[in-house]
């Protein structure tokens, strides 16, 4: 549960915000902003995301079970997924050829 608690804490002081950074090509700045904006909400609610498969749902940390952990587990790989995607296209998208004399 510590574990959790220390996310809550990190995604109350807006980290997701951090990590997406800029809107890479294709994707709207409004819409990660508000994506923020909402993680940021849900968290000073206390809330944590579960997910099985594309089903995602949010509980209050309190009301977590051991039948919750496989579910918060995905999420938390979803998550961690996602965010590295998009680290790695930015990064593609910021290397740029080299000269070749």
């Amino acid at each position: 549960m510590e574990v959790e608690r220390r996310e809550l804490e990190d995604r109350k002081n807006g980290e997701l915000a951090k990590a997406l950074g800029e809107a890479l090509p294709g994707e709207s700045q409004q819409e990660l902003d508000q994506l923020a904006a909402d993680d940021r909400q849900r968290a000073e609610r206390d809330l944590v995301e579960l997910r099985r498969g594309d089903e995602v749902w949010f509980k209050h940390i309190d009301e977590l079970t051991r039948e919750d952990r496989q579910a918060r587990i995905e999420a938390q790989r979803h998550r961690i997924d996602w965010v590295q995607e998009r680290l790695r296209k930015s990064s593609q998208g910021q290397a740029r050829p080299s000269g070749g004399e």
